[in-house]
C-alpha cells in the first residue's frame, strides 16, 4: 500500500496549531471536572499499557483530576473496545487503542459486540512503533533482496513465528508472503514472547516485531535485522533498509492511538486531541517513546480516521484472501 499524504505528514510535520480560542471555550475551559477513565484492552506491561500510564502521567495538570489507566484484557482487545463503545460520549472514557483493534480485529473475528469503524470517534495518534523483520544466524541471507532470492529457491523450508493466529507478526509476513509470492510457514505461539523464543532457539528462522522488542537480540548477534516495514528508513535503525525499497508496495505499520464513544462534541475532542498531542511532544514522553522503539505522530482527529480507514480496508482485503480468522 502506498503511504498517503497523510502519514507522511503525521510522521514529519508534527502537531497543529494552538486549540482556537473559541473551541476551547465550547469544549468546556473547566474540562475535566472528574477522573477520566483510560481504558488500555490489554494485559498490564505491553507497549498499549505502557502509553497509556505515560500518557495519564501528563495529560490535563492544570485540573487536578486523575486519569485512572484501567486494564480490560481479552478477545484480542475487544473486551476492552466494547466496554469503551458503549460509555457515555462526554470524554471521560478513552481507550488507548492499536490498529489491531481497529482496523484487524473487525475481519478476524466473526462476530464482535461492537463496530470498530463506526462506534467510535477517532481522538488522537500516539505513535508510529517500528516494526521489523528480523531473521536467524542460521539464514545466510544478509539483505532484504537476498532473503526474498533465498526464500524462493527454497520453498517451504523457512519457518516463520508469531504471537498467535491473527496477530501483527502473523499479518505482517503473511501480508509479505502474498506481496513478494513467497512460500514459508506460519508457527504460531502463546504470545510475542514465545514466538521471540523461537527465533533464538532456531525453532523458527524469521520474525516482525517491534524494533525495541527486537534490537537487543539484534546487538547480542543474536538475530539479524533485515528491514523495516515502514515505507522509508527509521530515524531510529537508520541502517535497517525499508523492505519498500525492494518490494514495491509493501508497507505495515504497527500504531497507537485514543479513541472515543461515537458522537463525542467536536470541540471537546479537539481539545483533547490538542492536550494529547502536547504531551508526546515533552521532551521526557519523545525520550521515552524513542526507547520503546517509536515515533511521535501527532494528526488531527480526521486525519487519524482517514489513516484508520486505509488500514481498515488493506487489512480487510488481506484478512479475506487469505482466509484467516481468529483462534
Amino acid at each position: 500500500m502506498n503511504v498517503s499524504t497523510t502519514r507522511r505528514q503525521a510522521l514529519v510535520l508534527g502537531a497543529s496549531g494552538a486549540l482556537p480560542m473559541l473551541a476551547r471555550a465550547q469544549a468546556g475551559a473547566d474540562f475535566p471536572t472528574h477522573p477520566v477513565r483510560l481504558i488500555v484492552p490489554f494485559a498490564p506491561g505491553g507497549s498499549t499499557d505502557i502509553l497509556g500510564r505515560l500518557l495519564s502521567k501528563h495529560l490535563f495538570p492544570a485540573s487536578g483530576q486523575p486519569m485512572v489507566v484501567e486494564n480490560m484484557a481479552g478477545a484480542g482487545g475487544n473486551l476492552g473496545a466494547a466496554l469503551v463503545a458503549r460509555s457515555p460520549a462526554d470524554g471521560y472514557t478513552l481507550e488507548i487503542g492499536a490498529m489491531s483493534t481497529h482496523a484487524m480485529n473487525g475481519s478476524l473475528y466473526k462476530q464482535l459486540a461492537f463496530d470498530p469503524m463506526n462506534d467510535f470517534d477517532t481522538v488522537a495518534m500516539l505513535a508510529y512503533a517500528i516494526n521489523v523483520i528480523a531473521v536467524s544466524p542460521s539464514v545466510p541471507a544478509r539483505t532484504f533482496p537476498e532473503l526474498l532470492a533465498y526464500i524462493r529457491a527454497n520453498p517451504g523450508k523457512l519457518n516463520y513465528a508469531s504471537g498467535g493466529i491473527g496477530t501483527h507478526n502473523h499479518l505482517t509476513l503473511a501480508l509479505l508472503a502474498k506481496t513478494a509470492q513467497l512460500d514459508i510457514v506460519h508457527v504460531p505461539y502463546k504470545g510475542g514472547g514465545p514466538a521471540v523464543a523461537a527465533l533464538l532457539q532456531g525453532e523458527c528462522q524469521m520474525f516482525a516485531g517491534g524494533a525495541s522488542l527486537l534490537l537487543p537480540h539484534a546487538q547480542a548477534g543474536k538475530v539479524r535485522l533485515i528491514a523495516v516495514t515502514e515505507k522509508t528508513r527509521s530515524d531510529l535503525l537508520p541502517d535497517v533498509p525499508s523492505a519498500a525499497e525492494t518490494l514495491k508496495g509493501f508497507e505495515v505499520t504497527n500504531w497507537y492511538g485514543v479513541f472515543a464513544p461515537k458522537g463525542l462534541d467536536a470541540a471537546r475532542r479537539s481539545l483533547i486531541n490538542h492536550e494529547i498531542n502536547r504531551v508526546t511532544g515533552l521532551p521526557e514522553v519523545a525520550e521515552r517513546l524513542k526507547g520503546l522503539g517509536m515515533v511521535r505522530a501527532p494528526v488531527d482527529p480526521l486525519q487519524l480516521r482517514e489513516i484508520l480507514q486505509a488500514d481498515y480496508r488493506l487489512w480487510s482485503s488481506t484478512i479475506k484472501s487469505l482466509g484467516i480468522a481468529s483462534e
